[in-house]
């Protein structure tokens, strides 16, 4: 069972898979195995790991409300007025573009209308920001992971002979970030 990875997308689907592997083992024992939502195993994957690529191993996770407060500051920093794109757009936005894998040098080579080249301003400060804080939003505990395998290979494959097997519930609902971890 340890060489199983288990990913769903809610803490009420990890909850159930979690009780029907302690069913099947009879033991009533899946501590200790990976099971959890993609953000909760990220997470986990990151505090061992995560100070490979730069970060204290103790990083803040950063949710909406907290996320939209630096989005604001960012904003205030680069002169540009919350009247003229919503902060729930630009995080919208840059949501999008972690979960599609695309990091702020990238983004900012793409975005053509006006909202878009101001969530790529503001995307790049607040990345910077989120490093600074030693803090990750709930996309990057998405993304983390793949700048973490493309640094350090040894650690890819070392979680590859780890886990033979990666079970996904419901699959088909996988962005692209997931899936490239997944594939990793």
């Amino acid at each position: 069972p340890h060489q199983i990875l288990e990913l769903t997308f809610t803490n009420k689907a990890a909850s159930e898979m979690r009780q029907r592997v302690d069913e099947l083992l009879h033991s009533g024992s899946s501590r200790g195995l990976w099971i959890g939502t993609f953000h909760s195993i990220f997470a986990r994957l990151l505090r061992s790991y995560i100070h490979l690529i730069g970060y204290d191993g103790n990083f803040s996770i950063y949710d909406s409300d907290d996320s939209k407060s630096l989005i604001r500051q960012v904003m205030k920093e680069l002169n540009i007025p919350v009247d003229s794109v919503p902060v729930n757009t630009i995080q919208g936005i840059i949501s999008k573009a972690k979960n599609s894998f695309i990091l702020p040098d990238q983004f900012h080579a793409q975005a053509s209308d006006y909202n878009a080249q101001k969530a790529a301003q503001i995307y790049e400060v607040y990345a910077r920001k989120l490093r600074e804080n030693n803090a990750l939003d709930f996309d990057d505990l998405l993304i983390k992971p793949l700048e973490l395998f493309q640094a350090q290979p040894a650690v890819l494959e070392q979680l590859q002979n780890y886990f033979r097997y990666i079970l996904i519930d419901e699959y088909q609902d996988t962005n692209k970030a997931q899936y490239l971890v997944a594939r990793s």
